[in-house]
C-alpha cells in the first residue's frame, strides 16, 4: 500500500512572520473543529494555551527588534515552545484524520501528498522479441528494444518440452540488444527460446517460448 498524506513536520524551517502566520491559520482553523473536539487527549497542549503562546510569540517578536539579549533570548525560547505545541496539535490531527484529506485540510495544517504503493524500480515486462536466421549456418539472431535501466539481456534454449523447467539450458548473455546472435545450433532442429531483462535489481520475467528453426 502507499503511503497516506499526514501533517507535514516543517514548522522549524520557517521564519518568525511565516510560523507565526502558520500558527494563526492553525488555531483559527482548529477552533471549534467538528473533528477535533476538546478537550484534547493528554499530551496536546490546550487550544486555549496554544493561543496564548501565539501572542506572546508575537509581541517577544516585536521586542526583540531592539536588539536586546534578554528579548531575544525570549523570542527564542517562546518559538520552540510554540513548534513543540503546534507538532503536539500536528501528532493530534494525524491520529483522528488516518489519511482523510477532508479532515487534514479542515486543521489548517499543510500535509503530505498520498503516495502510491508502485515502486521506481519495479521490474519490467519480458523482452519483445523478432527473430532471424543469422548469416552463418545454425545462427539465429534476435532483436529487442531495450527498456529503460536494462542492464543485458539473457537467453536461454530447449530442443525438449518448453513447459518443463529442466529442459532449458543457458545459451548467451547479451549488452547490446539490435543483434544477439545464437551460434552452434543444429540446422534443421526446432528450437524454442526464452528471454529475460537483467535489472540492477534482479533478472526480469521470461518471455514466452519463441520458436525457430535455424537453417
Amino acid at each position: 500500500m502507499g503511503k497516506k498524506p499526514k501533517v507535514k513536520r516543517s514548522l522549524g524551517r520557517l521564519n518568525d512572520a511565516s510560523l507565526s502566520a502558520q500558527g494563526k491559520v492553525i488555531v483559527t482553523s482548529m477552533t471549534n473543529n467538528p473533528f477535533f473536539k476538546e478537550p484534547y487527549p493528554e499530551g496536546v497542549t490546550p487550544l486555549v494555551q496554544v493561543k496564548d503562546t501565539l501572542g506572546r510569540f508575537d509581541n517577544s517578536c516585536l521586542e526583540a527588534r531592539s536588539g536586546a539579549r534578554q528579548s531575544v533570548a525570549l523570542r527564542k525560547s517562546l518559538r520552540a515552545q510554540f513548534i513543540v505545541e503546534l507538532n503536539e496539535l500536528g501528532d493530534f490531527v494525524d491520529l483522528i484524520a488516518k489519511g482523510n484529506v477532508e479532515i487534514l485540510t479542515s486543521s489548517g495544517f499543510d500535509y503530505t501528498k498520498e503516495s502510491t504503493s508502485a515502486q521506481v524500480k519495479h521490474l519490467p515486462t519480458y523482452p519483445s522479441v523478432i527473430m532471424s536466421q543469422g548469416i552463418k549456418r545454425g545462427a539465429v539472431i534476435a532483436k529487442a528494444k531495450k527498456v529503460a535501466r536494462a542492464a543485458s539481456c539473457e537467453v536461454h534454449t530447449t530442443t525438449g518440452d518448453p513447459t518443463v523447467e529442466g529442459n532449458w539450458k543457458h545459451a548467451a548473455v547479451f549488452g547490446q540488444f539490435k543483434n544477439m546472435e545464437v551460434e552452434g545450433l543444429t540446422p534443421g532442429q526446432q528450437y524454442a527460446f526464452r528471454m529475460r531483462w537483467i535489472m540492477p535489481e534482479g533478472p526480469g520475467p521470461w518471455t514466452p517460448p519463441l520458436f525457430f528453426m535455424p537453417t
